[in-house]
């Protein structure tokens, strides 16, 4: 029972090794998909591709849990490494490995609301009794002076509380005179993939001692 469970778990382990590798052979168009999802220029085809690829539901809505597979299958094959270049030598076999990294840049991706804004205008400014007033006061005081009789005071007051009248029909003031719905747009920065970068990661050497099979895992300078 126990050699059973050993063989089942090694297929398992097999099986999921070869999944992580015919996926992580493709990242560079998966990258491209998810590049075009983050920009909203996917169609709903393209995102029921890159859900099926990242290993989520492929409903065409890309959501929390979409964007938490993308992200751990990064994470997968930025450690997944494969054989490259393999040599003899006498009975040991080295073989390089090689790995793809994928390398982010920041992009700007414009985030768009609907917002009911105002709209501002100049009106008259309320009228002030107090400056009429004041103003008839102070030329009625000046028309006294000048003419030294109660009639050009009272011209005076007449001509003083037109002219501050005149002066407030000038006065105008900001407000909001109205609002509009618009669409507002701000920038949002954002981790985009760019490109993937290959790089030596390790190497191995295979070799019998008396029959013994050892592989060693080593790494050039």
């Amino acid at each position: 029972m126990k050699r059973k469970v050993m063989v089942v778990s090694l297929m398992i382990a097999i099986s999921s090794t070869a999944v992580a590798a015919n996926t992580c052979d493709s990242i560079t168009e998966i990258n491209a998909l998810y590049r075009s999802v983050a920009e909203k220029k996917a169609t709903d085809i393209q995102i029921k591709r890159l859900q099926q690829e990242v290993g989520v539901v492929a409903d065409g809505k890309w959501g929390r849990m979409s964007e938490a597979a993308y992200t751990a299958l990064l994470k997968r094959c930025d450690s997944y490494s494969y054989p490259t270049d393999v040599v003899q030598i006498g009975n040991a076999t080295i073989t390089d490995f090689v790995s793809e990294k994928t390398v982010f840049e920041q992009l700007a991706v414009p985030v768009c609301t609907n917002q009911r804004l105002p709209i501002y205008g100049q009106v008259q400014a309320p009228k002030d009794p107090g400056a009429v007033i004041g103003g008839a006061i102070a030329g009625g005081v000046i028309g006294k002076i000048v003419t030294d009789n109660d009639g050009g005071a009272a011209v005076g007051a007449l001509i003083g509380g037109a002219i501050a009248n005149e002066n407030q029909q000038n006065n105008t003031v900001t407000k909001v005179i109205g609002y509009e719905n618009k669409t507002v747009c701000k920038d949002s920065y954002v981790d985009m993939p760019a490109k993937t970068e290959k790089g030596y990661a390790y190497s191995t050497i295979q070799f019998e001692v008396d029959g013994v099979s050892y592989t060693l895992e080593f790494k050039k300078r």
